[in-house]
């Protein structure tokens, strides 16, 4: 990253927060891409690397996919949510996502993440495309059994039992992991 796409990157964030909601979409037109995308990743401020990551999932999401891909390996874990939503998300998109791609990312990301915040929302993000490729199920079931955090473990085991993409939010499957663990520990053993 060289410093003038800093500045660039700097000045267009600072734009973009003054301004009113009813214009920013104008002005993420405007927006410098390059610089912006080379500071989602280069930035040595954690804040601006998730606003660039934000406004590239905005603005320009399909010429941002490589800039997401690379993001999953930011040290810091907010960072790799953005971009794990930035990746995964067909909102903003305009080109159709690459299924393919995108599932071995995650699937990637599910095998190599200490974090088991950014598991569970890589696994939200993966069950998205639980009827359009079938290694997702697969995936699933081996997250559901290998995976060190019971909550992950449970989530993914719900997506493969439903077969549905909906999950729930991870304070809702840490409840319910310590709940079931509860109850297990109290029942008499035969």
């Amino acid at each position: 990253m060289t410093p003038s796409d800093l500045e660039v990157a700097n000045s267009f964030a600072r734009r973009w927060r003054v301004v009113r909601k009813e214009r920013r979409s104008r002005l993420g037109k405007e927006m410098p891409v390059a610089a912006v995308q080379a500071a989602a990743l280069h930035h040595p401020h954690v804040e601006m690397r998730r606003l660039c990551l934000f406004l590239l999932d905005h603005y320009a999401s399909d010429p941002s996919a490589e800039t997401f891909r690379l993001a999953l390996r930011d040290p810091v874990a907010p960072v790799r949510e953005g971009a794990l939503h930035g990746l995964a998300c067909e909102t903003c998109r305009h080109d159709d996502i690459c299924v393919v791609d995108v599932v071995s990312d995650l699937a990637r990301l599910l095998a190599s993440d200490a974090n088991a915040d950014v598991r569970h929302k890589a696994i939200a993000a993966l069950a998205r495309f639980l009827d359009r490729d079938s290694r997702v199920r697969v995936i699933m079931a081996d997250v559901a059994h290998r995976d060190h955090d019971a909550a992950v473990r449970a989530v993914a085991q719900s997506v493969v039992d439903s077969g549905r993409p909906h999950i729930h939010r991870r304070k809702r499957a840490l409840r319910e992991t310590r709940r079931t663990a509860r109850v297990t520990a109290e029942s008499p053993s035969a």
